[in-house]
């Protein structure tokens, strides 16, 4: 498109190219004679369609979306009349507003985007909440909100889906035209029930606030959309089972590294290569199992020790201060602390030095291996290889060592319940404690043995 300065008497002689429906000529400080003038006006384009209509158009970007306007006929408008009508438009872009949406009318007084809620949400609620809250809201709602990745490689990490994110999907559209029938063309994407209820509880939040904060005036469209039913199948362990997974963590099977010194030549360099795998290979395996073990003796979470420092251990009194927990509830008025301090095995601190000789330079007791700074994010390879042991079921998670310690605890081992779910950090609240419970029966063999010997049989 041409670009070039207006003039009444360019206007008046301007013509479409025969090749052409319609040409625009947009405003430019250069005249056709090629000299500079001033006073041209960006964004103000004269549209010359084929039969030989002229007008004015205005082009300019809203919310990140380019958009055009016809000002009027050349007829009504000459071209100074219609560089003031450009800057006045374009004083009301800066100021944030769409200079083409009619104030005027009442029916379309709440005019706020589903983009600019977002933001507004985002800065006043969700920098409060937790990071990983954060980067949950921004998976589903907002991508421009994501950091970031630090590296560009995604070597170590799980893909993702590429969902469309619901603020990409309706940016430019005002929130209160956003309807049931809407949130349901975005929900159709999630195949996943966890997802699909994710997204969901992200969307209510956002429009209950913005209705709370009166920025609309509406009902949630939310709410006639029911979250989906997850059915969990619970992955049972029997005691045996628990026995060999123990076995395996607190006294691990290391491979055999092979001896290289009276080898020689080729044979000598392939036989290092594989010494070399084997030593890498127990190496990663000695790690999981003290990650498992602090995990297993603990029943903490992996999340909670994936974050932990070495400066958390008082390994003189066996106590960890566990940092970013809940905390305890112990008053009405005050409950939650910088850190929760809880008991731990001798066998813990020994691991924890463990990984202290192995780490000397870093804060975290589990730092990834490309940054010590950065904490660990999987033992996808070494829990490949501890599930391939005998004993150890396929559908086994590091998740499951909570569960298993808190079933053990729960089975008539002389220790309240109460006392286990103030250790789990679950303030307490035994309903919470007993979702983790197995339910094993070995422990209650000896009830039917009993009944048994009553009965002579």
């Amino acid at each position: 498109m041409p670009k070039l300065y207006l003039t009444d008497t360019f206007v008046f002689s301007a013509r479409c190219p025969g090749e052409k429906d319609q040409e625009i000529y947009w405003d430019y400080p250069r005249g056709e004679d090629g000299h500079i003038r001033n006073g041209s006006v960006s964004g103000l384009g004269l549209r010359v369609t084929a039969l030989g209509n002229k007008s004015f158009v205005h082009s300019y970007q809203f919310n990140g979306k380019r958009y055009r306007k016809a000002l009027g006929s050349t007829i009504v408008l000459n071209v100074a009349s219609a560089r003031l009508a450009v800057g006045q438009r374009e004083r009301q872009l800066e100021a944030g507003e769409n200079p083409d949406f009619d104030q005027a009318d009442l029916r379309r007084t709440h005019l706020l985007t589903v983009r600019e809620a977002i933001d507004r949400h985002w800065e006043s609620h969700m920098c409060e909440l937790s990071e990983g809250h954060r980067k949950s809201f921004a998976l589903f709602v907002a991508k421009w909100l994501r950091r970031p990745p630090q590296v560009a490689s995604r070597r170590g990490h799980n893909t993702r889906k590429g969902y469309v994110d619901f603020g990409t999907m309706f940016s430019d559209r005002p929130l209160a035209s956003i309807k049931p029938l809407d949130i349901e063309r975005y929900q159709k994407q999630f195949v996943s029930p966890y997802m699909y209820n994710s997204g969901l509880r992200h969307l209510l939040a956002l429009f209950n606030s913005a209705i709370r904060m009166q920025l609309v005036d509406m009902r949630n469209p939310c709410t006639p959309i029911r979250l989906r039913k997850v059915v969990r199948k619970r992955r049972d362990y029997s005691t045996e089972q628990i026995r060999q997974i123990a076995a395996h963590i607190f006294f691990p099977a290391f491979e055999i590294v092979p001896e290289i010194d009276s080898l020689s030549g080729p044979m000598k360099r392939n036989i290092a290569l594989v010494k070399a795998g084997v030593l890498g290979s127990n190496d990663q395996m000695m790690e999981l199992c003290n990650f498992m073990g602090i995990l297993f003796l603990t029943m903490a979470r992996p999340s909670d020790l994936a974050v932990a420092k070495f400066e958390h251990f008082d390994l003189e009194k066996l106590v960890w201060h566990k940092h970013n927990t809940k905390g305890i509830k112990l008053s009405r008025a005050a409950y939650e602390y910088a850190y929760r301090s809880v008991p731990i095995h001798d066998r813990v601190a020994e691991m924890v030095s463990a990984q202290r000789a192995r780490w000397p330079e870093s804060e975290l007791l589990f730092p990834s291996h490309t940054d010590t700074a950065q904490p660990r994010d999987n033992f996808r390879k070494g829990l490949a290889r501890f599930k391939t042991l005998p004993g150890v079921p396929d559908y086994f998670q590091l998740y499951d060592l909570k569960r298993i310690a808190i079933s053990l605890m729960l089975a008539g081992q002389g220790v309240s319940h109460e006392a286990i779910s103030h250790y789990v950090d679950h303030k307490g609240n035994l309903e919470t404690t007993m979702i983790y419970d197995l339910g094993l029966v070995d422990p209650l063999r000896p009830v039917t043995e009993k009944l048994g010997d009553l009965l002579g049989v």
